[in-house]
């Protein structure tokens, strides 16, 4: 923004606005874009999730896409999406997703379904919704079910437990050695099994090299067999592994692309004939094809609906880069600034957000959502220990011009 006040001739006498500038304009669009009125129908889709490892709080987001604007043969995206409700809260309840729900639905009428993870709360709240409101339909969301269904795989496996034993072994040792650079995947304390294909495709590729067996500049060979070596023993589970976690891809991106429809378990099975299957691989798809069947059950045809929770969990990421070191000690006000990310964001949009909204009015959301955070709690606790040191200076001062004068 510096270079480009400076260099273009027509905004040489204007100064490049300041980074909290920059912050209050984003702010604003995503208060704007929270509050704006929504579409009344009986055909909205909300997609709801809760952030995790962000300090104590909670971030409970609502995204909502009505079923005429589902996008056909791609993935959605946050533009395709408008942001129904932003909570900050201590602590995650079903009674509170129960309330949002609920809330929301007065808001803009009927909501065919409602997609979220495999929470126990968040799963209770959706339920508790369909007490009330028996037309909406609960899908699980498809990347967290084929975590659970490898997760109950692997961790019965004694083989792939010996396997992580080994990989931490060898992170260690590694970390400082020639061939850092080949690392594992940092493991993962939470929501590791969503991740577990960075990890299983590391050993596959490591495999590659240990049996191309050549050395270049950037990589000994020798060194890395030094370390890795022991993945020979592990071959055959290792390819067995990516065999499973090739099914499960196949589901993830297929429901992604495609949503969820009455051929959508047929769909699953035709696009995994091309992988190597045995009875092992066979007895991990079928509990794949049960769940999406499951899913899809009493199902129309030309009837299609969200099954991923994906994109949400994209705007949390967004959020975190955006937060950086803050994201330990929990959310600010930028949270709404995450917000501005979400549904198209045109010239009309921006001019309104920052001519109608006033700042008095985010304060006092910040105030009311999130409260004190716990940097504005530290200015405070730095403001009164430099109040007392100045205080005990002048103190300390004043005693030694006192004993001066008597002495």
């Amino acid at each position: 923004m510096s270079l480009t006040f400076q260099n273009l001739p027509e905004l040489k006498k204007y100064t490049a606005p300041s980074p909290t500038t920059i912050k209050r304009w984003l702010q604003k669009v995503g208060y704007y874009k929270l509050k704006r009125p929504k579409a009344f129908a009986d055909d909205w889709m909300v997609i709801i999730d809760a952030s995790i490892q962000m300090g104590s709080q909670k971030c409970v987001l609502l995204l909502g896409c009505r079923q005429i604007d589902l996008p056909k043969n791609r993935a959605l995206i946050l533009q395709d999406l408008e942001i129904l409700s932003l909570r900050v809260v201590p602590n995650l309840t079903s009674k509170l997703i129960t309330q949002e729900l609920q809330s929301i639905k007065a808001i803009i009428g009927k909501i065919i379904c409602v997609c979220c993870d495999q929470g126990a709360d968040m799963l209770r709240g959706v339920k508790d919704f369909q007490l009330n409101s028996p037309e909406t339909r609960l899908i699980n969301d498809t990347a967290h079910r084929v975590a659970n269904i490898l997760e109950a795989v692997l961790e019965k496996n004694e083989t792939w437990i010996k396997f992580r034993e080994r990989v931490t072994h060898s992170r260690r040792k590694m970390q400082n050695s020639l061939v850092a650079g080949a690392l594992a995947p940092s493991p993962r304390t939470k929501a590791r099994y969503m991740n577990v294909d960075a990890l299983i495709k590391w050993a596959a590729d490591m495999l590659v090299l240990i049996d191309r067996g050549i050395s270049t500049p950037d990589l000994d060979i020798g060194e890395l067999r030094k370390y890795l070596s022991w993945l020979v023993s592990f071959r055959e589970d290792i390819f067995y592994w990516n065999r499973l976690i090739s099914i499960g891809i196949v589901a993830r991106d297929q429901v992604r692309m495609e949503g969820i429809h009455m051929k959508t378990p047929e769909n699953f099975e035709d696009s995994i004939s091309s992988i190597g299957i045995g009875r092992r691989e066979l007895q991990f798809a079928d509990k794949i094809s049960l769940f999406l069947l499951k899913q899809s059950q009493g199902l129309m045809e030309g009837d299609r609906f969200l099954g991923s929770t994906e994109v949400l969990e994209s705007l949390f990421g967004k959020l975190k880069f955006m937060e950086q070191e803050q994201t330990a000690f929990g959310f600010t006000s930028l949270v709404l600034a995450a917000a501005a990310c979400v549904g198209s964001t045109n010239d009309k949009t921006i001019s309104d957000a920052v001519v109608l909204i006033k700042q008095s009015a985010i304060d006092e959301w910040s105030a009311n959502e999130i409260g004190r955070s716990i940097q504005s709690q530290r200015r405070a606790v730095r403001k009164m220990i430099v109040k007392l040191t100045t205080e005990t200076e002048q103190n300390i001062s004043g005693n030694f011009k006192e004993r001066a004068a008597c002495f």
